[in-house]
């Protein structure tokens, strides 16, 4: 029988028939009956039959699961080629997300739409200190003018957060040539325009509500500070001073141990940044008058030299000044007041009116050498000598109104509680400036 035939369908011959007489006689010959060697033939196509359907079962068993693997793979296939289709489509929308972004149908918006600089989002989106420049009327301006004239598809390679470097467009990296006004240095005006924005940023980008309103408060306490509407303007400037120093320094230790809450304004940093400003402005009044001292003098000597030159034509023959003449003018060359402005206030250490960085003095004994110093500066604070702080503001002209630490409204120079260095009688009396 063939073996591509199936054997459960064969039929037994019959071995009676004249068909098989000649396989008969070959088993007659051996002594069997002609009936017995018709069971023998039945008997054998029997058994190979039954064989042949064990062989048969095995082939078609092979056969399925050849069949099914096929099947297997063929779906396998076809599923890797739907999974590489969409890998694609999804890749294409990444790289093209304005042509699949949802389409909103509505009017067209009467307020213009605000999108501050590609650095400032990229920041905002990491979480990250961002000046407060680039949300100001003039930072987004900036930004508009920026955006219509940037290659969108030029990338650069920065390392994020996690030290992994990445591609980001090169339009959301900081322009190191572009003009960026530092915090401390913006006007109250353009506090007011960026501080808003940036809140609604913020929040566009998903910041936790707590920080967000952390920075409610925060920017809400400096206007609200009493120190905004005051006559001086140091202490107007001091409270932007004080939010640039914090706002970065608390980016700069989150997720530390030593984190803090930005919410309530730390006094003594705020008084430390009047100070620190109090001291820069005076360093450029002291530059100041002396240029203009300089200026003075050597205005006065080429006065004096022309007018010799002038006098000495006419009389050639005149006599020279006497040495006690001579010697007279030198003295009052030498006499002219240092400073042509008003004098400056005296040290908080060593109560001297003359030209020094206060904020580092390091003097052991007051100016005139008759008492030993009751105060000493300490990374810029003021601190006795027993290590006990004291209030910079107290030693001021105007001194300190606040009554939350009156244990440091001590004199710097003699630690009295009645006055502050500038009313110290220890202290130099400057004397007026002479003009001529």
């Amino acid at each position: 029988m063939a073996f591509d035939e199936n054997p459960n369908e064969a039929v037994r011959p019959d071995f009676t028939s004249d068909e098989h007489q000649e396989a008969r006689d070959q088993l007659t010959n051996n002594g069997l009956t002609n009936e017995q060697a018709a069971r023998v033939l039945a008997s054998l196509w029997t058994i190979t039959n039954n064989m042949d359907k064990v062989r048969w079962a095995d082939k078609q068993e092979r056969l399925a699961t050849a069949k099914q693997r096929a099947e297997e793979e063929e779906d396998q296939h076809q599923r890797t080629l739907l999974e590489e289709e969409e890998a694609a489509r999804l890749e294409e929308r990444k790289k093209n997300k304005n042509k699949y972004a949802p389409l909103c149908r509505g009017k067209v918006l009467s307020d213009p739409t605000i999108i501050p600089a590609p650095y400032a989002m990229r920041k905002l989106k990491a979480g990250d200190y961002c000046e407060l420049h680039y949300f100001t009327n003039k930072g987004l301006e900036d930004a508009k003018k920026t955006t219509l004239i940037a290659e969108p598809d030029a990338l650069v390679m920065l390392p994020a957060a996690d030290g992994v470097h990445s591609w980001i467009p090169a339009a959301a990296v900081k322009d190191s040539k572009a003009s960026v006004t530092r915090d401390e240095n913006l006007t109250w005006e353009e506090f007011n325009e960026a501080a808003p924005q940036m809140i609604s940023s913020m929040k566009i980008h998903d910041w936790p509500e707590d920080r967000v309103d952390m920075h409610v408060q925060f920017w809400s306490a400096l206007q609200t500070h009493r120190w905004r509407h005051a006559l001086d303007q140091l202490k107007q400037r001091a409270l932007l001073l004080y939010q640039s120093q914090q706002h970065r320094r608390w980016h700069l230790t989150i997720g530390m141990m030593q984190g803090w809450s930005l919410e309530e304004i730390n006094q003594d940093l705020l008084f430390e940044a009047r100070e620190d400003l109090f001291n820069e402005q005076r360093d450029k009044q002291t530059v100041l008058a002396v240029q203009q001292a300089a200026a003075a003098y050597m205005a006065s000597n080429t006065g004096g030299l022309r007018s010799q030159q002038q006098v000495q034509p006419t009389h050639k023959h005149s006599i020279p000044p006497s040495d006690e003449q001579t010697s007279s003018n030198k003295k009052v060359c030498t006499t002219r007041a240092p400073f042509a402005s008003d004098s400056l206030p005296c040290c908080a250490v060593c109560l001297g009116c003359h030209a020094h960085r206060t904020v580092e003095c390091a003097a052991t004994q007051t100016w005139d050498k008759q008492h030993e110093t009751f105060s000493k500066r300490v990374r810029k604070t003021l601190w006795t000598k027993d290590e006990r702080q004291l209030c910079t503001a107290w030693q001021r002209e105007e001194g300190c109104t606040t009554p939350k630490h009156d244990a440091r409204h001590i004199c710097s120079g003699c630690g009295a509680t009645t006055h502050g260095a500038q009313k110290c009688p220890r202290a130099q009396m400057a004397a007026p400036v002479n003009a001529i």
